[in-house]
């Protein structure tokens, strides 16, 4: 089985050493780490960078942020977008709002994958979203949205989850309802997500014996895009 971790940050993968994971996604959260993560995935071929500004950070921004985010994707071709989004139970939602806007905009002319975070903020996103006439490929980080909203992003958008826990019932229901085609797997940075056994449970929920491959494929093309 060979595994591509979809949602890692970057204090923790150089020491995510874990069975079969060949590969990392590493998402920075606030502009400070853009430069070093650049430097890292120039460096390591198996980690692969995205970049913006998560919304627990807004207030770390500095004029012209986007700018510089578009100048940075300009390097590299295969460089994402992430981990914007919004957050309920963090301030200045207006100005979460805002930086989640123009870090959609430059994900959509520079056309790259959105890795994205929302907690108890998906009737904003929603609304944010269907400004737009098309998006890129959007990737949901930890998905704990209901399933209404689920066949939402399902038949609206270009929309992948990933996912770390398997074992909590309402876990197992969300895997039981997202197409195995439209699963990733990831640490999000957490030294006790073992990804191997994620894979096997998620194998079980969905009584696919060939979880692993096809959850492999569906990040690699991800990074193709």
């Amino acid at each position: 089985m060979k595994i591509i971790d979809a949602h890692s940050h970057i204090e923790y993968i150089s020491h995510n050493i874990q069975p079969d994971v060949v590969g990392t996604i590493c998402c920075a959260t606030n502009e400070s780490d853009w430069n070093n993560l650049a430097n890292i995935t120039l460096n390591d071929k198996n980690v692969y960078g995205a970049f913006g500004v998560h919304p627990w950070f807004v207030d770390t921004i500095m004029d012209g942020f986007d700018k510089r985010l578009y100048d940075l994707l300009k390097l590299n071709d295969s460089f994402m977008i992430g981990e914007i989004g919004l957050d309920k139970y963090r301030p200045n939602m207006e100005q979460q709002i805002d930086v989640f806007e123009r870090q959609l905009n430059v994900a959509i002319e520079m056309n790259r994958a959105i890795f994205l975070h929302c907690v108890g903020a998906w009737d904003k996103i929603l609304h944010v979203l269907k400004q737009y006439k098309k998006l890129p490929t959007i990737i949901a980080h930890d998905f704990n949205g209901n399933n209404e909203i689920m066949q939402n992003l399902v038949n609206n958008y270009d929309i992948m989850f990933s996912i770390h826990r398997a074992d909590k019932p309402t876990e197992i229901r969300r895997i039981e309802q997202i197409s195995i085609e439209k699963i990733l797997v990831e640490s999000d940075a957490k030294p006790d997500v073992i990804l191997h056994n994620v894979i096997d449970k998620i194998s079980d929920i969905k009584k696919e014996p060939n979880a692993g491959e096809i959850i492999y494929k569906n990040t690699q093309r991800i990074l193709q895009k």
